[in-house]
């Protein structure tokens, strides 16, 4: 006989990929990002990191980390403003996250011309 204070999961199990978890997941994976282009800066002294600044790839390189910074800075003004209650019901996660996608991309788009002329 099977105990009752036992907690028993479902048998079929998995994640419902809903804004929130597509806005976090993203945020950590920019701060991971944006984490690794700080060491590489601080590096960035050192002759062999700067001759690899002289690469072409590194104009792409520079490009991400655009839209990783952008994304990180306006998700993270998201965040704040839901947690200060701005909008904080469950039908404006999407639209809020929506926004910052877009201004991700313009900003993304608007500063990628000069690290590509």
């Amino acid at each position: 006989m099977p105990r009752k204070d036992l907690v028993t999961y479902p048998k079929k199990t998995g994640y419902r990929k809903h804004t929130g978890m597509v806005a976090w997941l993203l945020h950590r994976i920019t701060g991971v990002i944006i984490g690794a282009y700080l060491i590489m800066h601080i590096l960035g002294v050192s002759g062999t990191v700067s001759a690899l600044s002289s690469v072409t790839g590194a104009a792409v390189v520079k490009a991400l980390f655009l839209v990783s910074f952008s994304f990180h800075a306006f998700n993270g003004v998201r965040i704040v403003l839901m947690e200060f209650g701005a909008g904080a019901h469950r039908e404006n996660f999407s639209k809020y996250f929506m926004a910052v996608v877009f201004i991700t991309i313009v900003i993304t788009v608007i500063g990628a011309i000069p690290i590509f002329s």
